[in-house]
């Protein structure tokens, strides 16, 4: 099973959120007053394994420039960019340094929330 964390607001196109809708868990709306968007939901769904890479392949499409969405189980951890995504070990090593360059210099994501994404929604 994975977690799968999403903003709403991280999205393109809203309407993603009816496909993955019966997965849905819980929602924190959040302030965000210095963000563009100064209000933020936050959805969390639990996913099974074998569903998860459809979400994947259609998530990387809606996600905006700026933004990731992730998610893991206890072994491994997705982290969803524009146009792309990375399965990477839930502790960080080596192999995440692809995924931090693809999301700075393709997705102008901010390399500090690259280096530390969380294992909780």
């Amino acid at each position: 099973m994975f977690t799968l964390g999403v903003i709403e607001e991280s999205l393109e196109n809203n309407q993603v959120l009816e496909i993955i809708k019966p997965y849905f868990f819980s929602q924190r709306i959040e302030n965000v007053p210095e963000d563009e968007c100064p209000v933020w939901h936050t959805n969390e769904y639990r996913v099974p394994d074998e569903k998860i890479k459809d979400l994947l392949e259609m998530l990387k499409n809606e996600v905006k420039l700026t933004w990731y969405i992730h998610t893991f189980s206890d072994e491994t951890l997705f982290v969803i960019l524009k146009g792309k995504y990375f399965e990477l070990p839930v502790k960080r090593d080596k192999t995440w340094n692809e995924m931090i360059e693809y999301g700075v210099n393709k997705c102008n994501v901010e390399k500090h929330f690259l280096e530390n994404i969380p294992l909780h929604v």
